[in-house]
């Protein structure tokens, strides 16, 4: 027996090796040709975002559901390492446009490429054609050069790409238009006549049959006279409160500011100086954090205490807290620092279904982020802590690459604990404010009745404690 084994084991190695070298050396069939690609790469932001419009045409013989999308290895890294923060398919045939499902393909060692496959809304028939949309964001993409610069001098950021979009098909003509903030580009790669210089846009191409993962390395250096923020960890919690029928919001965050770090010792008085002329500067003099109508009880705090550098405009449909911290931050310094705020849990919360038992179903529906504007996220914890006694039924997300737990938290006169939701999610930024999360779960009336009757009865037999204690005699008598 042992020597069948023995004999089997080598042809087992063989297979698996066959198997990996396969999935390596996975490239997609050439069923698709890509027509008319129009590629935006914008570097208005602190980090960076690209979309494309194409349109895709099946020149195989056989309908065809899946399309594939081929990212750069530096881009997509590993789970602990990666820098892609977004990626967004969707398709147009007819009227509406349509968000396809996109997930994680095969990894091509030799290439350096990570494939997604993305499902199309109906299979595309031999000879037809389809409209692609798709965008991406990528942190840690720009790099400050150079790394180390005087206090009133001006930051350049270089970004390094392709000229062509990254493709595993045949593209017959494409472009590639480079967006920039106000000031420009004060060095860019060029060749004989391109790219199409305007002022705050070039535009390479454009380019006809480009072969399958053909690309050509560009450089863009500008100018960027703003902070570089990176949110290197956020906690966001949601307390929910049936009770007193309030949503209490905390976030704690960890920042650094990735911007160009400063040559020399910080002076305090060419700071003033550079405030009262109004230069721009890349340290991080404040945010301005737009947050959800009724929002109320606002508080700042940081390591120290409260910040009363803040303002918050308690606007009904508008209201935002501008808030500034206790020093400025420039390139490579840190600060950490913690919002609240409350609002009415009936904004949020509704009711499903009420069954005769007591026990009802509600739906909590609540942002998955929110926070300042032009800010990335390195990891980002959401945690939905429901009332005493709540069960959940389902979590759902517009957002749906996340890791999920669920734990058990006791709280302030808590017997059984309440029940966590954590949701983990790595690289992100700011435009994930607008998805959203909803919490369906199970809560009794009799259930809110459970801590006051607890109180009650802690007091209660305190209170006949004491009286049975005055009703002993424990003098010594003779």
């Amino acid at each position: 027996m042992a020597s069948m084994i023995y004999k089997a084991l080598p042809l087992y190695l063989l297979l698996l090796v066959v198997v990996r070298s396969e999935a390596a050396a996975f490239v997609p069939s050439s069923v698709f040709e890509i027509q008319n690609l129009f590629r935006t790469v914008d570097l208005t932001k602190s980090y960076l975002r690209e979309s494309a419009s194409f349109i895709i045409e099946n020149i195989s013989e056989e309908p065809q559901n899946e399309y594939y999308v081929a990212v750069p290895s530096e881009i997509v890294g590993n789970a602990t390492a990666g820098h892609l923060a977004i990626m967004e398919v969707k398709e147009k045939r007819v009227d509406p446009v349509v968000s396809l499902a996109v997930e994680v393909g095969p990894f091509n060692a030799d290439l350096g490429v990570q494939f997604y496959k993305v499902q199309l809304s109906k299979p595309l028939a031999a000879g037809e054609t389809s409209t692609i949309q798709m965008a991406t964001a990528t942190i840690c993409a720009l790099e400050a050069q150079p790394k180390l610069i005087k206090q009133p001098e001006a930051q350049n950021l270089l970004w390094t790409g392709s000229k062509l979009a990254l493709s595993p098909y045949k593209v017959a003509r494409q472009r590639t238009k480079v967006k920039l903030s106000d000031r420009g580009a004060n060095a860019y790669s060029k060749s004989k006549d391109d790219p199409q210089v305007e002022d705050t846009a070039l535009t390479y191409g454009p380019y006809l049959d480009s072969k399958p993962f053909a690309a050509e390395t560009i450089q863009v250096r500008y100018e960027y006279h703003f902070p570089v923020v990176e949110v290197t960890k956020l906690e966001r919690e949601l307390w929910v409160s049936h009770s007193g029928g309030n949503l209490a919001t905390e976030e704690r965050y960890w920042i650094t500011n990735s911007a160009a770090k400063l040559s020399e010792t910080f002076s305090r008085l060419r700071w003033q100086a550079s405030g009262m002329a109004g230069e721009r500067s890349t340290a991080i003099k404040g945010f301005s954090v737009r947050l959800r109508p009724g929002a109320r009880d606002v508080y700042f705090t940081d390591e120290i205490g409260n910040v009363s550098t803040s303002n918050f405009r308690a606007d009904i449909r508008d209201p935002v807290l501008d808030f500034r911290p206790r020093y400025p931050i420039f390139g490579g310094w840190n600060y950490s620092f913690t919002l609240g705020w409350n609002h009415d849990l009936g904004r949020s919360l509704k009711v499903l279904s009420s069954e005769d038992s007591g026990s009802d179903t509600y739906m909590l529906r609540v942002p998955l982020l929110e926070g300042p504007d032009n800010v990335a996220y390195d990891v980002a914890e959401v945690s939905i802590i429901l009332p005493e006694a709540a069960n959940v039924v389902d979590i759902f997300s517009t957002y749906r690459y996340y890791e999920k737990e669920e734990s058990l938290l006791k709280s302030h006169l808590d017997t059984i604990g309440r029940t966590v939701v954590r949701l983990t999610l790595n690289n992100i930024v700011d435009e994930h404010r607008r998805h959203e999360l909803y919490i369906t779960y199970t809560y009794s009336s009799a259930s809110s009745l459970h801590k006051p009757i607890i109180v009650s009865a802690a007091i209660a037999a305190i209170f006949f404690a004491w009286i049975i204690l005055r009703r002993i005699d424990v003098s010594i008598s003779k």
